[in-house]
């Protein structure tokens, strides 16, 4: 005959048991919330949404255009065909870093929306120089060359073609390498002060050419006070070339 003791005890365990299997069965049973196949965009999908986005707002070429997004927070969407859209910034794009707001949308639903940072850079064939210019040296061919360069941040344009700047001048000391732009040549000066000049008047079909004197250095286009030796009168006129000035 069993011990009352060791049968109180074994009815105990039995009913242990019994609830745990049915707590086992429970959570086996229980659904999983949001449990089902999901993914995240990769950031090779949001770099091309954002570089065709970013080719319809801005005059870039495609081929001088590079997006290269950061890492970004997982986002879950379900399966299907997506849909990517650039909510912000709608236009007015620039060169560098910027956070580009997407919506992801699937059977003609939003099914998420995620920030995205991103950095826009522009390349291009420019004119570099090959070696140091001096300032108000006169550029040649020997001294530039075309190159392609990040161009995202220079703060003027850059010449392409190296005809644009063969025979002007550097406006001021200009590094080996560097890429020319328009902030960096200039007219050259043709005009030095004391030069003998001829001084041309027209006025409808009628032409007069005096000599005269330079008073002031000038490139072409300037105006410059020069001097005509027969009156003593001082003049103003524009620099034809280096020896032309045309007086109003």
């Amino acid at each position: 005959m069993m011990d009352p003791r060791l049968e109180t005890r074994s009815k105990m365990n039995r009913r242990s048991l019994g609830s745990v299997g049915f707590l086992i069965v429970w959570l086996c049973a229980a659904p999983v919330q949001g449990a089902g196949p999901e993914r995240t965009p990769s950031r090779e999908q949001t770099a091309a949404v954002i570089r065709e986005h970013v080719l319809s707002q801005a005059p870039w070429k495609a081929e001088n255009l590079e997006v290269r997004v950061a890492p970004f927070a997982p986002v879950s969407m379900p399966l299907g065909a997506v849909n990517y859209r650039v909510l912000k910034p709608a236009k007015g794009i620039t060169p560098g870093v910027h956070s580009f707001l997407l919506a992801a949308e699937i059977a003609g639903a939003e099914a998420a929306r995620f920030w995205v940072k991103a950095e826009i850079k522009i390349f291009d064939e420019v004119v570099v120089t090959s070696y140091p210019l001096a300032r108000r040296e006169v550029v040649t061919a020997a001294g530039v060359r075309v190159e392609r360069r990040d161009v995202s941040s220079l703060a003027a344009r850059p010449f392409t073609r190296v005809e644009e700047v063969l025979g002007q001048q550097t406006a001021r000391f200009v590094e080996v390498n560097e890429v020319i732009t328009q902030k960096t040549i200039e007219h050259p000066t043709l005009m030095k002060r004391g030069s003998p000049v001829i001084l041309v008047y027209e006025t409808g079909s009628l032409r007069v050419e005096a000599p005269g004197a330079a008073e002031e250095a000038g490139k072409a286009g300037d105006l410059i006070q020069v001097k005509n030796p027969s009156s003593g009168k001082l003049l103003r006129g524009v620099v034809v070339d280096g020896r032309t000035v045309r007086i109003n």
